[in-house]
């Protein structure tokens, strides 16, 4: 079933298509938390169904059946892949389950020219389903090189008959001016605050992404799910209101991705994180130990975004925003940081472009040191608590 604040976006396609108006090309834009690729996957299904209705896809065809089973001979994604999924033909591929959960893997992934280059030469086969359609999904296309979306660029210009290109970025403003000017677009809007909390709050939702297949062996699945479960950190402690809020703050107010954080703890580490900076700063401590100790549990692209965040919020406090539509300063009794200097906080703030990751620039024990400068720079006002 398709998310609910995805709907829109869903039903503004299928009239579209219904009237007659199927573009060749869209760009999906948004979060990744937000569900796109989800929403792409709803598209293509539409397109290919052999009885579609007003109301979506007849679920029954074989078409359909083929996507429950998450493969589909006339649909394909193009991913990011490593060197070695590359090699094994995992970038470009029928199976769908990669646009629900894919496996994390420890080597880097990019969207590679030779995978842009497969595209053009499966659009321009035979439809083999029935639906005299063909679908293409470029999943993270915002990690395309200008050569890679060069590569892509004739089949936009000059698109195949009855082929269409979904293609996922998390931004507009990645892609080249030429591949914008040939697609239609969809930007995914912020969740509404009520559909976000309904989303993280149903306990049906509170459960590790499992790729479960319509013809799968069913206890196989119930074992996976089970071991999954207990592996999620996240649901040794009762998912309220309170995490849901520092989740849904930690993650861009993006649904998905503030379930992930639920799942595997990271809300309760940086909950950790922000009470250990608030005692150091109020203690005026000469040493970061405690900060440090409880920042070491989050990744470093988790820490720049929780003190991102934190920062934020302390100064929309400073500008009298409620304390109450600010988890991190209200939940982790945050409010004594309305002390520390308006000057200092924007520096705090600026300081943290240094911190993120942008490999190969900066050396693997950098961050953990221009981590303890920050700290040291942001509490320097401490005695004036």
């Amino acid at each position: 079933m398709l998310l609910e604040w995805l709907e829109p976006y869903y039903r503004q396609f299928v009239s579209s298509v219904r009237a007659g108006r199927m573009p060749s090309s869209v760009i999906i834009a948004g979060h990744e938390g937000l569900g796109g690729k989800l929403l792409a996957l709803e598209m293509a299904k539409y397109v290919l169904c052999h009885h579609p209705s007003e109301h979506g896809p007849c679920n029954s065809c074989p078409s359909c059946s083929n996507f429950a089973r998450l493969t589909n001979m006339d649909c394909k994604v193009a991913y990011t892949s490593s060197t070695d999924e590359e090699s094994s033909g995992y970038d470009f591929t029928h199976d769908l389950s990669g646009l629900i959960v894919r496996p994390e893997i420890k080597q880097a992934r990019t969207m590679r020219i030779d995978t842009m280059r497969k595209i053009t030469g499966f659009l321009n086969e035979s439809a083999v389903g029935g639906s005299h359609y063909k679908v293409v999904i470029i999943a993270g296309a915002e990690l395309m090189s200008e050569g890679a979306a060069n590569a892509i660029l004739k089949t936009f210009e000059e698109p195949s008959k009855n082929s269409l290109i979904i293609m996922l970025t998390k931004s507009l403003e990645v892609l080249l001016p030429t591949i914008l000017s040939r697609a239609s677009k969809m930007v995914i809007k912020d969740v509404p605050v009520e559909q976000a909390f309904a989303y993280l709050m149903n306990p049906s939702n509170q459960v590790p992404p499992i790729i479960r297949r319509v013809d799968g062996d069913e206890a196989e699945y119930n074992a996976q799910l089970q071991a999954a479960k207990e592996q999620c950190a996240g649901l040794n402690t009762p998912i309220t209101q309170q995490r849901a809020a520092i989740a849904l703050a930690l993650s861009a107010n993006a649904p998905l991705s503030a379930m992930k954080m639920l799942l595997s703890g990271d809300d309760l580490k940086a909950t950790e994180v922000v009470n250990a900076l608030v005692q150091s700063v109020t203690r005026g401590d000469a040493y970061e130990v405690e900060v440090m100790s409880a920042l070491k549990a989050l990744s470093n692209q988790q820490q720049v975004s929780l003190l991102r965040t934190l920062i934020l919020e302390v100064l929309k406090y400073k500008a009298y925003v409620p304390v109450e539509q600010l988890p991190l300063v209200n939940y982790c009794g945050a409010t004594v940081l309305e002390r520390l200097q308006l000057d200092r906080l924007f520096e705090a703030m600026e300081l943290l472009k240094h911190i993120e990751d942008r490999p190969p620039l900066i050396p693997a024990r950098a961050p953990k040191a221009l981590i303890r400068s920050w700290l040291k720079g942001f509490k320097s006002d401490a005695n004036m608590l």
